[in-house]
C-alpha cells in the first residue's frame, strides 16, 4: 500500500524534506534585540506620558500590564528570522496600547457612569 505525499512517492504541497529526511535549522536572527530594544523605552515613555495628564487613581495604572505583557513578549520566543515580524508587531502593539490605556479605560467607564446616573440619579 502507498501512501501518497511521503518521502516522494507522490505529489504535495508545500517544501519538500531532504533527502537524508533531516529537517534544516532556521535562520538565526542576529538582530532579534532591535524591536524589543526600542519597544520597551518607546512603552514606558508613553505609557508615562499617557498616565501623566490623566488625574485617574493611581490603581487604574496596573492597567499598563497588558502593554508591557505585550512588549515583553517581544523578547521571548525563538531568536530566529520568521519570528521577527512576531517580535515588532507585539512591541508595537504593546507602545499603542500603553498610550491610549486612558482613552480605552474612559471610553468603557464613561457610559457605565452615565447609565448609572440614570438609573440611581445625582442622589
Amino acid at each position: 500500500m502507498t501512501v501518497k505525499g511521503f518521502a516522494g512517492t507522490g505529489t504535495r504541497a508545500g517544501p519538500s524534506l531532504p533527502a537524508s529526511g533531516e529537517l534544516s535549522q532556521p535562520e538565526r536572527d542576529h538582530l532579534w534585540w532591535v524591536p524589543p530594544a526600542i519597544c520597551t523605552p518607546l512603552a514606558l515613555l508613553l505609557a508615562y506620558a499617557d498616565f501623566a495628564d490623566s488625574g485617574i487613581p493611581l490603581v487604574w495604572a496596573l492597567g499598563y500590564l497588558l502593554p508591557f505583557t505585550c512588549v515583553a513578549g517581544a523578547w521571548a520566543g525563538a531568536r530566529v528570522r520568521h519570528k521577527r515580524v512576531q517580535r515588532i508587531v507585539l512591541g508595537i502593539a504593546g507602545c499603542t496600547f500603553a498610550y491610549l490605556y486612558t482613552q480605552c479605560l474612559m471610553a468603557v467607564l464613561m457610559p457605565i457612569r452615565f447609565l448609572v446616573w440614570i438609573f440611581y440619579g445625582d442622589g
